[in-house]
């Protein structure tokens, strides 16, 4: 089935051509720059974040032992006469420590949460983005050099010259001249027969 389009300007095709050219570009520059932030935020998760809970999971670990190696030595420096000392400050020491270790467990937990949920985010947008990209380079393309085959071809074809001839005004014109000297020359001649019919009668 043929199909057509009413064109009331070549200029609209040529700028539309230009939109669609200008739109490749910038959303090529955009999915660049998106790579681009999604590699920062993969550094930072998959590395700062990591590595820093990381080092303070064994901070406090070492933090916990040295608490409670001072609650010990505490209590034996303080022990009078079989009776516990309280050793309160060590204790909270202690608590401190035992805290700031169970946030850094937690927080390495939660990262490595983050960091499965994080790449299976980006390996969907990068499936897209692949995707994307091949419309724009092909799809795309297709239709901007469709766009400006057609300008072309309409630029061609009313550059064409028509075959001089006359106007039809002209031609009517020239028509009803000709029709009316016809009409004169058949009177004069009706005229002539009958004055010779007069001329020879009876």
């Amino acid at each position: 089935m043929s199909r057509s389009a009413r064109v009331a300007s070549i200029d609209v095709l040529q700028t539309l051509a230009g939109a669609l050219q200008r739109f490749r570009g910038d959303a090529a520059g955009s999915l660049d720059d998106l790579e681009m932030e999604l590699r920062h935020a993969l550094q930072w998760i998959h590395h700062d974040r990591k590595e820093y809970w990381t080092r303070e999971v064994q901070r406090g670990y070492e933090n916990a032992t040295q608490t409670r190696l001072q609650l010990e030595q505490a209590r034996v420096m303080r022990r009078v006469a079989g009776r516990e000392p309280s050793c309160v400050d060590e204790k909270r020491a202690l608590e401190r420590a035992k805290r700031r270790l169970e946030t850094a467990r937690q927080k390495v937990e939660a990262v490595e949460h983050w960091i499965y949920a994080v790449d299976r985010a980006v390996d969907e947008f990068r499936r897209s983005r692949a995707q994307f990209i091949t419309w724009l380079d092909t799809d795309l393309a297709r239709a901007v050099a469709a766009l400006n085959r057609m300008s072309a071809s309409l630029e061609t074809y009313v550059s064409l010259e028509t075959p001089a001839g006359p106007a039809p005004a002209a031609l009517g014109g020239a028509a009803e001249s000709a029709a009316a000297q016809g009409a004169e020359e058949n009177s004069a001649a009706q005229t002539a027969r009958d004055a010779e019919t007069r001329e020879t009668g009876p």
